[in-house]
């Protein structure tokens, strides 16, 4: 008679059954594990165009900002701040991102040449989730604390909706 034995081998199998259902219910939606993270698809904030640290003045077209789980991507004229992998936002609607920032420039010539830093974006929600906030303000620093893009507040709009950033184009044009 060995039940003994067989009962403790399907309970052992039990518990590890349990314990594995249980390790993946906690990676579910809303925990910071592999589910929903802090957006349900992709999320588009758009609005005015800006450069480094300034307003735009002539043929800046728009801003874009597209948020997904495990990307987000800025793109302006003549600039775009990328950060991968996985994000959350916190209690009072903030993201902090490391990323680069690549700038695009032209030389006296027209020829361009494009420069890419490390940067950080700070990303102010008007809510603690970005698919339910109206707007984001966008703040992107070098690792010294300079700015890079001045804060702007972009507002949220379905991605065919969204202002396409302008042409990067030369000063002689």
């Amino acid at each position: 008679m060995n039940v003994l034995p067989e009962l403790w081998a399907r309970a052992v199998r039990l518990l590890a059954n349990a314990t594995a259902l249980l390790v993946l219910a906690a990676c579910g939606p809303g925990t910071g594990g592999t589910g929903t993270g802090p957006i349900n698809g992709a999320v588009y904030f758009s609005g005015a165009g800006f450069t480094v640290g300034a307003p735009c003045a002539l043929h800046c077209g728009g801003a874009e900002l597209r948020l997904e789980n495990e990307r987000v991507e800025l793109s302006i004229s003549c600039q775009r701040f990328v950060f991968t992998g996985p994000w959350q936002i916190d209690a009072q609607g903030v993201a902090l991102l490391q990323g680069t920032l690549e700038t695009t420039e032209f030389a006296n010539g027209g020829e361009a040449q494009t420069r890419t830093v490390a940067a950080e974006m700070q990303l102010h929600f008007s809510d603690t989730r970005a698919d339910s906030s109206r707007e984001v303000v966008v703040t992107v620093r070098d690792a010294q604390g300079n700015l890079l893009v001045a804060p702007r507040t972009l507002e949220q709009r379905p991605a065919s909706a969204a202002d396409a950033p302008g042409a990067c184009m030369s000063e002689a044009r």
